[in-house]
């Protein structure tokens, strides 16, 4: 049990976003925060590592069977996570990749979190996907602003002129949790608390709505998108 913060974001992930991944993942580890992920390549795999680095206890959510290490690349991180905290999934054991089974593991990260961090996304993908899924289940949702001429901090920006809190560093974080000194999150929020979401509400209009006036992919499209 405690708190539990999503780091997600583009497997394309730039130098930045991977830094500022690895800071978040081992800043939330060292205030005792378990950090969650996708066990995948860019900024899940570094939120998990900088998560190992602070002594902290990850919690790797993955897409395939639990003996099915994907990507290959990740076999080290997959094995550290599995023995340092919780590798979690929903398939059968011997379940190969399928490009619509990340999605499906994007609504468990977005349920396994008090708040859900995207640090880089592209216009499209999967972590803005996960960003609606915890929106709907009345998680908060923050996003770390990127340069305005990288493709890969699009979807993060989209979401912050949408009204979904920054996310600068750690403290933003513990912040959101609201930790204080008793070390222990306020309850998850019944719905979302940021004046976009509530206006869409008070409208009737979901997220999803807004961003295919916005050119983005309908949530149906988004379901073919890896994370």
């Amino acid at each position: 049990t405690g708190p539990c913060v999503a780091v997600v974001g583009t497997r394309r992930c730039t130098r930045y976003g991977h830094d500022v991944a690895r800071e978040l993942g081992q800043g939330l580890a060292l205030a005792g925060v378990r950090v969650v992920s996708g066990l995948a390549t860019g900024v899940a795999a570094a939120a998990h590592h900088g998560a190992l680095a602070g002594g902290g206890v990850p919690v790797g959510v993955v897409g395939t069977g639990l003996d099915v290490v994907y990507p290959q690349r990740n076999r080290v991180l997959w094995e550290r996570v599995a023995a340092e905290g919780y590798r979690c999934g929903e398939s059968p054991l011997g379940t190969p990749p399928a490009r619509w089974r990340f999605p499906s593991r994007n609504r468990l990260i977005a349920a396994l979190a008090h708040v859900v961090v995207v640090v880089e996304s592209h216009r499209s993908g999967g972590a803005l996907l996960t960003a609606d899924i915890a929106e709907a289940v009345g998680r908060t949702v923050l996003a770390v602003p990127g340069s305005v001429r990288s493709p890969a901090s699009e979807g993060a920006h989209g979401l912050l002129a949408q009204g979904v809190g920054p996310c600068t560093g750690v403290a933003d974080v513990l912040a959101a949790l609201g930790l204080g000194r008793a070390g222990s999150p306020s309850p998850a929020p019944e719905r979302s608390t940021t004046p976009a979401g509530q206006a869409r509400r008070a409208r009737g209009v979901p997220r999803s709505a807004h961003r295919r006036r916005c050119g983005r992919p309908s949530r149906s499209a988004q379901g073919r998108l890896r994370a």
